[in-house]
C-alpha cells in the first residue's frame, strides 16, 4: 500500500535536515502505535545517505550494543571489530563522528531504554550539553508509549528536559486521506467511508492490514470477522497491546472505564455507577485518562465555555479503540468459547448505532476542513454538538459565528431520505431551547446524510427551511471524481 498524507511532516523533517547541515538538533516524534511513525522515517530516509536508523528493542544491553555497532560500522568500517563497554562509549563515538560529518541518528522506540539501560538518558544529556555546539546533524527520538516519552522529555527532573529543538506529533489521517485510500482500492469512497471510519478511524496500519488480507470489497461481516473475531484475528488483542504498557498495574480499572464509555455512557455519575466506583473517586481516573494518558476527551456543549461545568461528557478519542472496547473487550466470553459467528452477528446488529455516532463526528471534522470554502450558509468560528443538563435536548451539529451572531443547527442521518417534516419540526423545537444570542441571532438548519438524498427529499427539506447535504458534498472533489 502506498504512503498517504504526510506531506507536512515530511517537509518539516526535510527543513530540519537542511538546518542540521550546519547546526545540531534534537527531535521527538510521538504518536500512538500503528500511526505510521516508523514509515514516516522510512519515507524521509529514502535516498538519503546521512540517516542511521537504530531500533531500541528490549534486549540485554550488550546484545543491543553489538547490533548498534554493526549498523554504525556500515558507515564507519573501521569500527566493525570495536567493542563497546557500555552505551556511553557508543554515543561518545557517535558524537565524535558528528563533529566530522552531519548524521541523522534515528532511535525508534526510544522509551525502551527505560528497561534496557536507563542511564542512556543521562549519557545523551551530558554529551549533548558538552558537544551540541561542535557537532552537526540531528538525533530523532521516536516513541509509542506516550506517557514514557512525555516523562523523558517533559519531566522537569529528567535529564533530557528542555533539550528538544523540534517536536512532531503524528495525528490520525484526515477523512479525505481515508477516502483516497478507499478509492485507490476500488471502493466507493463516499459509501464506504463511514464504515471504515467507525472501524479504523485514521490509523494507517489498519488500512494496510485490510489490504494485506484482501478485504477491500468484502462484506462488513467478513472484514470484522477476519480482523477481530476469528480465532487469532490480528486485531483481537489490539487494545491490550496498545494500552497495557501505558496503564501499568491499574490497567483493569482503566479498561473497565473505557469499556463503559465506549458502550455509550458519557456522564460521570453514570460511568461511576456502571463501574462500581464512588462518583467522588472516579473523577481522578477520568482526569488521568483525559490529561495524562490522553485516551478520552471531555466535551462541553459548543455554546459553553466554562470547562468546570458539570454538563461535560466523556468520549474515547480513538475510533478504533472505541470499536475494540465496545465489542471485543466487552465480549471476552464469546471470544473464549470461540463463538466467532455469534460475536460477529452481535457486532453487526449494533454497528449502525455506533456508525451513527461516528458519522456525527465525521461530519463535524469535514465541515472544519471545508470551512474556508463556506459549505455552510456562513463561515463559522466554533462547531460541536449541543445537549442540555437533563439530556432531553440533543443536537448533532451546531456551528456558529460569534461575530456575526449566525448559528446553524444540523441533524446527521445515515439515511437522510427518512427524515420527515415532523423531524424538521422537532429539530427547530430543540434549537429554540438553545439560549445562545436567542434574541439577535440569525438561524439556519441543515441535514447531513450519508446516503445521497433524492431530488424529492431535497425539495421537501428546502420547503421546510432545511439545507440538505450529502456526504459527498463535504468531501474533496477529487474523491467524488
Amino acid at each position: 500500500m502506498k504512503f498517504y498524507n504526510r506531506e507536512t511532516e515530511l517537509s518539516h523533517l526535510s527543513e530540519i535536515a537542511a538546518l542540521a547541515q550546519q547546526t545540531a538538533h534534537m527531535v521527538v516524534i510521538a504518536g500512538r502505535r500503528r500511526i505510521g511513525k516508523t514509515e514516516l522515517i522510512r519515507q524521509f530516509a529514502s535516498g538519503r545517505s546521512d540517516v542511521l536508523y537504530l531500533f531500541v528493542s528490549k534486549k540485554k544491553p550488550q546484545a543491543l550494543l553489538e547490533e548498534f555497532r554493526d549498523i554504525l560500522a556500515e558507515r564507519v568500517p573501521l569500527i566493525k571489530t570495536a567493542s563497546f563497554r557500555n552505551f556511553e562509549d557508543f554515543f561518545a563515538l557517535v558524537f565524535k563522528i558528528m563533529k566530522e560529518q552531519p548524521l541523522i541518528i534515528v532511535l525508534d522506540e526510544f522509551q525502551n531504554f527505560e528497561v534496557v539501560e536507563s542511564s542512556v538518558f543521562s549519557t545523551i544529556q551530558n554529551l549533548w550539553d558538552r558537544e551540541k555546539d561542535r557537532i552537526t546533524g540531528a538525533f530523532v527520538f521516536i516513541g509509542s508509549v506516550y506517557t514514557l516519552m512525555q516523562k523523558i522529555f517533559e519531566g522537569k527532573k529528567e535529564p533530557l528536559f528542555g533539550r528538544v529543538t523540534a517536536r512532531l506529533y503524528l495525528e490520525p489521517l484526515e477523512p479525505d486521506a481515508v477516502a483516497e485510500i478507499l478509492g485507490d482500492h476500488g471502493q466507493d469512497a463516499v459509501a464506504q467511508l463511514p464504515f471504515y471510519d467507525t472501524l479504523f478511524g485514521g490509523i494507517p496500519k489498519y488500512y494496510f492490514l485490510a489490504d494485506r488480507y484482501r478485504l477491500y470489497g468484502k462484506s462488513q461481516g467478513t472484514i470484522i470477522r477476519t480482523l477481530y473475531t476469528d480465532r487469532n484475528a490480528p486485531l483481537q488483542d489490539e487494545g491490550r497491546e496498545l494500552l497495557i504498557e501505558e496503564f501499568g498495574k491499574n490497567y483493569h480499572l482503566y479498561f473497565t472505564i473505557l469499556q463503559i464509555i465506549a458502550g455509550g455512557e458519557t456522564q460521570m455519575a453514570r460511568i461511576a455507577d456502571r463501574a462500581g466506583i464512588n462518583v467522588n473517586s472516579i473523577s481522578k481516573y477520568l482526569e488521568e485518562l483525559v490529561s495524562y494518558y490522553q485516551v478520552i476527551e471531555r466535551r462541553l456543549p459548543v455554546t459553553e465555555t466554562v470547562a468546570g461545568k458539570k454538563i461535560g461528557r466523556y468520549y474515547l478519542k480513538d475510533q478504533a479503540l472505541r470499536f475494540w472496547f465496545r465489542y471485543i473487550f466487552r465480549n471476552q466470553s464469546l471470544i473464549e468459547i470461540g463463538d466467532t459467528e455469534g460475536l460477529t452477528a452481535k457486532i453487526l446488529k449494533d454497528l449502525p448505532t455506533l456508525m451513527g455516532k461516528s458519522f456525527e463526528a465525521l461530519v463535524r471534522t469535514l465541515l472544519i476542513r471545508k470551512n474556508v470554502e463556506d459549505p455552510l450558509p456562513f463561515r463559522f468560528s466554533r462547531i460541536g454538538g449541543f445537549w442540555n443538563r437533563t439530556g432531553d435536548v440533543e443536537i448533532d451539529v451546531v456551528a456558529m459565528n460569534e461575530e456575526t451572531k449566525e448559528i446553524l443547527f444540523g441533524e446527521c442521518k445515515l439515511n437522510g431520505n427518512r427524515f420527515s417534516s415532523a423531524d424538521a419540526g422537532r429539530l427547530k423545537e430543540k434549537a429554540a431551547q438553545v439560549r445562545w444570542n436567542r434574541e439577535t441571532r440569525r438561524v439556519s438548519f441543515a441535514l447531513f446524510s450519508m446516503i445521497s438524498l433524492s431530488a424529492t427529499q431535497k425539495e421537501a427539506l428546502q420547503r421546510d427551511g432545511i439545507t440538505p447535504f450529502d456526504l459527498k458534498d463535504l468531501l474533496p472533489s477529487k474523491v467524488n471524481s
